[in-house]
């Protein structure tokens, strides 16, 4: 699949309720020289995260007022079995990545891992979370779902959901599954 048809598969203006503004990268930035993570499992959970082995990616942010960052959808494709095989690899990495930490280029992550009940979503799915320590002692938990159709990723993430207004993961991974099955 090409860059420009990934793209064709985002969510378009309107579809997520309450937001400012979203903004793509098309095609996704590629970690070059590989970022690696320590501990077991936790590089194929960042590989995975950062779809460092597929053929093409795409991301879309989701913007609150004021600039406050509200999530993401990162959609992956893969050649032949290879998002199958990756998702298995990210799904292990998971049971044993208790903590990511890796330093990339945007930043140093600290993030306890946490993986949910599962949702029952496209040929595969995982729900997780990743933790960190914020200002003042708040923790701060982004909460991830992603999802496997075929030979594509759909990974959907909120940021510090804690506070309103909240992405609707639920609502943006049904929107965004439902847009791939039409296509």
């Amino acid at each position: 699949m090409t860059t420009t048809r990934l793209k064709s598969l985002l969510l378009r203006d309107g579809e997520v309720p309450g937001l400012y503004g979203m903004t793509v990268q098309a095609p996704a930035p590629r970690y070059e020289p590989r970022v690696m993570a320590k501990g077991a499992g936790c590089q194929d959970v960042l590989d995975m995260l950062v779809a460092q082995h597929a053929a093409t990616s795409v991301i879309q942010d989701f913007w609150w007022d004021k600039g406050r960052w509200g999530g993401r959808t990162w959609l992956a494709a893969y050649e032949g079995n290879g998002a199958a095989a990756w998702f298995r690899r990210f799904e292990a990495g998971l049971r044993k990545c208790g903590t990511l930490a890796v330093t990339m280029p945007e930043g140093r992550i600290n993030s306890r891992v946490a993986v949910g009940k599962s949702p029952s979503l496209g040929d595969e799915a995982v729900a997780f979370e990743l933790s960190t320590d914020g200002p003042g002692g708040r923790t701060l938990t982004d909460h991830h779902v992603l999802v496997r159709v075929g030979s594509l990723t759909v990974h959907v993430s909120d940021r510090d959901a804690r506070r309103p207004p909240r992405l609707p993961l639920d609502v943006v991974v049904g929107r965004q599954l439902d847009r791939i099955g039409r296509a």
